[in-house]
């Protein structure tokens, strides 16, 4: 059993999983309009410039006022205004600062559920890779095995030849080599699904032929049971995440507040039509300089029900805080522990083999000395076979393992 480093066409899938998965453009897209946002809550502390006009036509005229020497005054029938003006929030009671805030930790959510996003498609993708795999070394077992009984079975036909052995022998080995070919054709088809399966995911044509290794590699893998869970937590996306969850409903909780603070704002304006200034049909120009301030009074106790409502979500967020530790702990542990009881099944399917291997040969030797029958030699192939997947089994656990236990640590990578 030979030792060595991770297959390297993992990382290739996971990145082509990471660049073609919709759930990644999904999250990309989110972060980006989130982003937006903050920019947007940016742009509110700078003053407004709008540009306002107006038409009316009047059925019934408007006698305006008389003028100075008491000539009646003139009939209004089109009533029209352009006007241009500038607005400036001087104090908005913190709802602009909290607005910023909660903005810019909603863009940090939204990157940590695309960090989250990634981690899921790489396990997704190691998955169908090392399946692909497996299924690949079973079928070239399979071809082994029925090649094996194709040869023990031209040894009999020789003996059968020589009348050295009865038809029934012959007939024993025809027996296991149809049903090993019927099992390298079941193979054959498992894995053909298990490509297009893994196609599918990283956005390859299904039908295409994927590069896949020819078996599963035996990795090495160290690691020190020091502090896992709390370099876990750490890592993981997810906690990061609440953080900035919790953060975000921190300040919608400060907006929700500040609806009923006192605010001061600051306009300048002006504006042309008619009437004029001078209550007159002629257009004219006029200008207004405008502050602003609103003191809430009493709102029969809204403010401190609505501020409560919204501080709900906040707790809500910090007991989820505590239930994704739980479940971090539990998997870091138990993935822990999945890939030393994986390790120990690799060991011990590997010595198996080992033992099967070499009954094989004993059995054939001892079988054309006359020693053994036919079935105890294709009994002894059948158990090599079975040992074989076994070890294929288990060198696919361990791979799946050491992944699981990687995407519990919150460090599966696009690159080596």
């Amino acid at each position: 059993m030979a030792y060595s480093q991770q297959d390297t066409l993992v990382y290739k899938y996971r990145r082509m999983a990471v660049d073609y998965q919709q759930s990644i453009k999904m999250a990309q897209h989110n972060l980006e309009g989130a982003e937006s946002m903050v920019e947007v809550a940016e742009s509110d502390f700078l003053p407004k410039v709008d540009l306002n006009g107006d038409y009316s036509y009047i059925g019934v005229p408007i006698q305006l006022a008389p003028d100075a020497s008491g000539n009646p005054g003139a009939e209004l029938q089109n009533k029209y205004s352009l006007g241009l003006g500038i607005t400036q929030p001087i104090y908005a009671g913190g709802y602009l600062k909290n607005t910023k805030g909660a903005a810019k930790s909603k863009a940090e959510v939204m990157r940590d559920y695309l960090s989250l996003s990634k981690q899921d498609v790489m396990i997704n993708s190691d998955i169908y890779y090392w399946n692909a795999v497996a299924k690949k070394e079973k079928n070239s077992l399979l071809v082994k095995y029925r090649d094996a009984i194709g040869e023990f079975q031209q040894v009999i036909q020789d003996r059968v030849d020589d009348e050295i052995a009865g038809m029934n022998e012959l007939y024993q080995a025809k027996v296991r080599y149809d049903d090993a070919e019927y099992d390298v054709l079941k193979t054959e088809k498992n894995f053909a699904i298990s490509v297009m399966e893994l196609n599918r995911s990283v956005g390859l044509p299904i039908r295409s032929t994927a590069d896949v290794a020819d078996s599963l590699l035996t990795i090495e893998w160290l690691i020190s049971e020091d502090n896992l869970t709390a370099k876990a937590l750490e890592q993981r996306p997810e906690i990061s995440m609440i953080e900035n969850k919790i953060s975000m409903n921190t300040f919608e909780e400060k907006v929700t507040a500040s609806k009923y603070n006192p605010k001061l704002g600051l306009g300048v304006g002006g504006n042309w039509g008619a009437p004029s200034p001078g209550l007159t049909t002629d257009a004219d120009f006029n200008y207004m300089v405008q502050v602003r301030l609103a003191i809430p009074l009493y709102y029969w106790g809204r403010k401190k029900k609505d501020v409560f409502a919204s501080r709900q979500k906040t707790e809500v967020s910090k007991l989820e805080m505590d239930q994704v530790k739980d479940m971090i702990t539990l998997q870091v542990e138990s993935s822990h522990l999945d890939l030393q009881r994986s390790q120990s099944q690799l060991d011990y399917a590997f010595s198996s083999l080992d033992n099967a291997s070499k009954n094989v040969e004993v059995m054939l030797d001892r079988y054309t000395e006359g020693l053994s029958s036919v079935l105890e030699v294709l009994d002894s192939q059948l158990f090599w076979q079975k040992s074989y997947l076994n070890y294929i089994e288990a060198k696919f656990e361990l791979n799946m393992a050491y992944s699981t236990y990687k995407k519990a640590m919150g460090e599966l990578k696009i690159s080596q």
